[in-house]
């Protein structure tokens, strides 16, 4: 069960590092900005790692689950930004 603790502590730091490539790296778009975000929970999680034991991230697996956090993570955050543009706009008129 270590393991299902260690997973679960990666997802703020993934929500994190999204948060802080959209708002730091403007100029890049999609794999890129994802790349960014995967160096940066690269720094952050030897702490997470120590707790289970085990490098976890430098596993393809891992690295390819991780990814498809972001994006899950992007996708979310674009869609309550969209929602949030229409109510703001139905309430304008």
């Amino acid at each position: 069960m270590n393991w299902v603790t260690g997973a679960l502590k990666l997802f703020p730091v993934i929500i994190a590092a999204v948060t802080a490539v959209e708002r730091m790296v403007t100029a890049k778009k999609g794999k890129e900005k994802q790349d960014e975000a995967i160096a940066m929970i690269g720094d952050l999680v030897p702490l997470i790692e120590g707790s289970i034991g085990r490098d976890v991230v430098n596993e393809a697996e891992v690295q390819s689950a991780i990814r498809k956090v972001i994006d899950a993570v992007v996708a979310l955050q674009n869609v309550v930004r969209d929602l949030v543009a229409r109510r703001a706009t139905v309430a304008g008129r």
